[in-house]
Order: C-alpha cells, then sequence, then structure tokens
C-alpha cells in the first residue's frame, strides 16, 4: 500500500494506524475531526509524527463539503470505533458522510479500485437493523458496486493512547475506584498494536466484514484482574447480529501485562501536559 486516506486521524485507533503507515513510508491524507477542541494531547500526536513530508492533515468539515482528490489505489480507513467509545458520534455527520462522500464518488471508487475499511465498535452487532441502518445501508450499496469494503468490528482496544474513558485507562492512571462505561465491551480485548498488524497486513486485500477477538481466551478479564478492576463476572456477552460477518482471532504480540506496562508508561510520559 503507497496511500491512505484516515478519517479521524487523532483518535486512538486512527493515529495507530497513520504513525504505523507513515514509518513504513506511506503518504497519508489525515482527516481530523473536531479540531475546535484542540488540546494538549492532539498537540502531543502531532509532535509524535513530526514534520513528516509524507503526511497532510486536513480538517473534517472543510474536507467533506469539498472536492476531494481520490486516486488510484487509495485505501481508506474511516475510524468510527473511538467516536462510539467517547460517545461522540454526532461528530460524524453521517448523513454528510454517507451522501456526500461515499455515495457521490461510487463510480470513481469503482474506477480507481479504492478500498474501504469502517473501524466499528463490537456492539455494532447488537442492532445492526435498527440503530446503524443507514451505515449499514450504505455499505451494501458500495458492494453491489463492486467496491472493496470491510466493516472491523473491535472489542475493547488497549495500549499507548487509549482514551480516558476506558476503564483500562482511569485504573492505569489514577489507580481509584473505576465505573465501567456501559460503551465499554468487556467480554474481549487486543493490544493496540497487534490490531495495527493485522490492518496493515489485510489493507490491500479488503472486502470480508469481521469480528475481531483475541487469540488469549479471557483477554478482557485478565487485563481487569490485572488492573485489580471491580466487575461482576456474571455479566454475560450479548447476542449479536452476526449474520454474514467472519470471526478472526488475533495473534497475541505480548503478554498482557506487557501490553499494560506500556500503556501505564505512555501515561506517566504525558503526565506533564496540560489538558489529559
Amino acid at each position: 500500500m503507497d496511500r491512505a486516506v484516515i478519517v479521524g486521524t487523532f483518535e486512538f485507533i486512527g493515529f495507530s494506524l497513520c504513525k504505523h503507515f507513515l514509518e513504513q513510508g506511506c503518504e497519508i491524507d489525515g482527516i481530523h475531526f473536531n479540531k475546535e477542541k484542540e488540546n494538549a494531547l492532539i498537540s502531543e500526536k502531532r509532535l509524535a509524527i513530526g514534520r513528516n513530508a509524507n503526511f497532510y492533515e486536513k480538517n473534517y468539515s472543510s474536507w467533506i463539503k469539498s472536492k476531494r482528490e481520490i486516486i488510484k489505489n487509495d485505501v481508506i480507513f474511516i475510524d468510527i470505533y473511538d467516536l462510539y467509545i467517547k460517545n461522540e458520534l454526532a461528530s460524524l455527520r453521517e448523513k454528510e458522510l454517507i451522501e456526500e462522500f461515499l455515495i457521490k464518488n461510487l463510480a470513481e471508487f469503482k474506477e480507481l479500485q479504492v478500498k474501504i475499511a469502517f473501524l466499528l465498535p463490537i456492539q455494532w452487532l447488537k442492532d445492526i437493523s435498527r440503530t446503524h441502518s443507514r451505515l449499514e445501508d450504505a455499505i451494501e450499496i458500495l458492494r453491489e458496486n463492486n467496491i472493496s469494503v470491510s466493516s472491523f468490528y473491535l472489542p475493547v482496544i488497549y495500549g499507548p493512547w487509549q482514551p480516558k474513558e476506558f476503564s483500562f485507562h482511569q485504573a492505569l492512571a489514577n489507580g481509584k475506584r473505576v465505573m465501567i462505561s456501559e460503551r465499554e465491551w468487556i467480554h474481549d480485548a487486543i493490544f493496540i498494536d497487534d490490531l495495527i498488524c493485522f490492518l496493515s497486513d489485510c489493507a490491500d486485500k479488503l472486502g470480508d466484514s469481521c469480528l475481531l477477538m483475541s487469540s488469549f481466551t479471557g483477554h478482557w478479564q485478565k487485563c481487569a484482574e490485572y488492573l485489580s478492576l471491580d466487575y461482576n463476572e456474571n455479566w454475560r456477552s450479548p447476542d449479536l447480529a452476526k449474520g454474514k460477518v467472519i470471526e478472526k482471532a488475533i495473534k497475541c504480540s505480548v503478554k498482557f501485562s506487557e501490553g499494560l506496562e506500556k500503556q501505564r508508561s505512555h501515561i506517566l510520559s504525558l503526565e506533564s501536559l496540560d489538558g489529559l
């Protein structure tokens, strides 16, 4: 892959993807949500990327309204996962994204062999027929027009840059009693580096919808126990409307405790920043 567009380039997964692809020498159009909410964390992420000549940052509000340059074999990642976790789905402006970008450019996507990947929370599968029908309908239209599109449904992703809304981050940052949000999936977890490697490996062959799961059974629970989180062991995984979604196990490259300690070290390195 030579070039990617990352919608949500300063979100947790979007940024980790962006950084990885830049290190591989790829050219990146980074689309940034909520530019009006600039803070020290965004500034730190810019510093982490550095003045990379292959990185072109664009504001989402301007980008969604503009005549966007689409190049042959572009891979477009749309990070919705983070917005769901932070309860900021309104930032996506779903109607505009679908009508002004996805549907409007169908012919161009097909001609230029563009590939599109949606990064979604696993909860998206709980009520796919009603709550998220608009986006799912758009994905079906893309497929009907022979455009390579994948939806990746993700459990808890942890590691450096994990948002403060997650219980792991809260436990690592202050060690106090943590309240687990109803938006957090407590039935599985994947370390961020393992997810990024998987997404990078399949970037040139998108097309399937996959529910991603850890190869390590009880991954979230082991992390929670390591962090002494108070959670209900009887919580059951809700039924998911999986349909044609394929389940794929992501191999763990590090022990869960090592992944959490990497996250802890990163949090400590950012403690001096204002606004975190």
